[in-house]
């Protein structure tokens, strides 16, 4: 006999998966999109050492969220 009860519960966590998914896809791409313009910035510019010094490190930290982000997403799908 089928259980129309656990069919739904498994359609609902789908859609629960698919959703978190999304959110993480799209917090991904706001990173790398942070990552691209923050580059695109120190090409134009012609700052100092030590301002360019600390734009690296905005980077690294924005690298960081991608990265953190990547391993959300691993876990989620586990």
């Amino acid at each position: 006999m089928y259980n129309f009860n656990e069919s739904k519960k498994l359609e609902n966590n789908s859609i629960n998966i698919v959703e978190r998914f999304e959110k993480v896809k799209l917090e991904i791409d706001q990173s790398i999109k942070n990552f691209e313009v923050k580059i695109a910035e120190m090409i134009a510019s012609n700052k100092l050492n030590d301002e360019q010094m600390h734009d690296i490190q905005k980077l690294g930290n924005i690298i960081k969220e991608v990265d953190d982000n990547l391993v959300n997403l691993k876990n989620m799908l586990k």
